[in-house]
């Protein structure tokens, strides 16, 4: 039997960034998306998808598959391997489960998605390397249906650890820093959100911000240009667009901040025989966290009244800082507090959320 497991992701740095381009910082987390496979005498992939009550079968004759739905990723993933001139011969009775809280963020359909390319890549003699493998990914998900998301989450899951990411197409650029962070607890607000909708929403009115912005100040460059630049054209801008490119540009800082923090500390972090420089470390850290989330809350606008409280109750009993976790309004959070875990564990139930205790987690694999 093969058996194989595709982490979930937070985005710590960059979220509602990718998508514009600008490079993101996220790390890969213990809840996980579960493949497992065992080889049949029948011609088809059987699958069951017992989480989301779902079953689906694929029959080998090397035809692609049509769509059933606008997010029909496991046909979409088979259907880019034959496009790549790969033939499956033997068919599989397939399993896929998992422990990671489902439309909350934390990257369940791209974990399911990198889990089940892993094993049509396995089945296939490893035609392709887990960059081409994570690219497939984000083609499958994103691009084939025409989504608003970015290829953060599946180089995330194809990667594992902490990962910086430069999305640019076709070759994004990206650092898989082998280190693990330590404190993080996953909060889930129990909010129901629409992933799919809500982020072609904020991603729209981001890119309109973007265009207007370059129409008021023609050498506007959205990598380069400096908040304080801008100040005397945002006027001319209605407010929501005024608060849109604001968050963009202060985000997009942060997450260079955050990568230089990161680099300055790698040895630090390595050993980690310093406390008092890793204690150093993880409050930066948190400062720019809570930078990240007034972003998202005020400027963005993706947080909600329970996050914000779920973040307070954090903050109160000493967290360094948190945020919210994904595509925003409902879903996840996630906050930081080295050694304190249960602290913050109680803090974000008290506020009527499920928490997790999450650790750095490696990459897609078999186990």
């Amino acid at each position: 039997m093969i058996k194989i497991k595709s982490p979930g992701r937070i985005c710590l740095f960059g979220e509602h960034q990718d998508y514009l381009s600008y490079p993101v910082i996220s790390m890969a987390i213990s809840k996980y998306i579960y493949l497992e496979a065992k080889k049949t005498n029948e011609q088809k992939f059987i699958v069951n998808l017992p989480d989301v009550h779902q079953k689906l079968e694929i029959k080998l004759i090397n035809k692609e598959q049509e769509y059933s739905t606008n997010r029909d990723y496991l046909k979409s993933g088979f259907n880019l391997f034959l496009r790549s001139g790969i033939k499956f011969d033997n068919g599989y009775k397939i399993i896929i489960f998992g422990d990671i809280p489902i439309n909350a963020g934390v990257a369940s359909s791209s974990a399911l998605v990198m889990a089940w390319l892993y094993f049509l890549n396995l089945i296939s003699n490893q035609r392709f390397d887990l960059y081409q493998l994570a690219l497939m990914g984000y083609h499958s998900e994103v691009t084939e249906f025409n989504e608003g998301g970015g290829m953060m989450d599946h180089y995330t899951a194809a990667y594992g650890n902490l990962l910086y990411l430069n999305p640019s197409v076709p070759n994004p650029e990206l650092i898989n820093y082998n280190i693990t962070l330590e404190g993080f607890v996953l909060g889930n607000s129990m909010e129901k959100k629409n992933t799919v909708d809500d982020l072609i929403k904020v991603k729209e009115a981001s890119l309109i911000s973007i265009k207007l912005m370059k129409e008021l100040m023609p050498n506007f460059n959205q990598f380069q240009t400096k908040l304080e630049d801008i100040e005397s054209y945002l006027p001319n801008l209605n407010k929501e667009y005024q608060k849109k490119i604001k968050g963009i540009l202060i985000n997009r800082d942060l997450t260079i901040q955050a990568k230089s923090l990161i680099d300055n500390n790698l040895k630090i972090l390595n050993r980690k025989n310093d406390f008092r420089k890793v204690y150093q470390f993880y409050k930066k850290l948190g400062i720019l966290l809570e930078n990240h989330q007034k972003q998202l809350r005020d400027n963005i606008g993706v947080s909600t009244d329970r996050i914000d409280k779920m973040l307070s109750n954090c903050k109160d009993i000493g967290a360094y800082g948190g945020k919210i976790n994904g595509s925003g309004f409902g879903g996840t959070m996630f906050a930081l507090y080295p050694r304190n875990q249960e602290k913050l564990k109680n803090a974000i139930e008290d506020a009527k959320g499920v928490a997790y205790i999450i650790e750095t987690s490696k990459g897609a694999d078999i186990y």
